[in-house]
């Protein structure tokens, strides 16, 4: 009876222990619920939508950073309801579609309108207000062109390491054993 108790104990801890699991699961599942068009194999970190879910498509293999917010309308109606009554009812709405192998950095925001291609990717803090060509990375306030994906693998190939098939303790130890071969960027 005992092994079977910590059996069920072992199984709860790993999926909901592993707050980065459990935060995803439940980030898609409420998307798609929500009415969000989701691919395979993504990953959501906690990520905000606008009111008209329905509107957002995203691809496969799609990482979206936690603070990251999907808007699909324009709060600037609200001013010009205020002006003239022919607006009273006025949103401005466009949707949002994001292709496949896309990576969304922590709290950027994405406009309506706006479509992002194919292995493109999204700095962290970025605003996003024109859509984004494939194999792009863009940052900024507003977004803007950083470089094209072949001279971003170019530029940090010095930086690339192999971690992702290790546990969370191993690669701990790999990178802590490699920290005086790290590259330090300059500007």
């Amino acid at each position: 009876m005992i092994p079977k108790i910590k059996y069920l104990y072992y199984k709860i801890y790993k999926y909901f222990g592993n707050k980065e699991k459990y935060c995803n699961d439940i980030a898609i599942r409420e998307a798609r619920l929500r009415g969000v068009q989701v691919g395979e194999d993504c990953r959501f970190f906690c990520t905000n939508f606008s009111t008209e879910e329905y509107l957002i498509k995203i691809g496969n293999h799609v990482t979206i950073a936690s603070g990251v917010h999907l808007v699909t309308h324009d709060g600037g109606a609200w001013v010009l309801r205020g002006i003239d009554e022919k607006y009273k009812y006025s949103n401005i709405i466009g949707k949002i579609e994001i292709g496949n192998n896309v990576f969304i950095g922590m709290n950027a925001i994405v406009l309506p309108g706006v479509k992002i291609g194919e292995n493109s990717i999204i700095a962290a803090g970025s605003i996003v207000t024109k859509s984004v060509p494939a194999n792009s990375i863009i940052g900024g306030n507003p977004a803007r062109l950083i470089c094209n994906l072949d001279d971003y693998i170019n530029k940090n190939k010095e930086s690339l390491i192999d971690t992702k098939q290790y546990t969370q303790l191993e690669k701990k130890d790999f990178i802590l054993k490699h920290l005086d071969g790290l590259v330090l960027k300059d500007k």
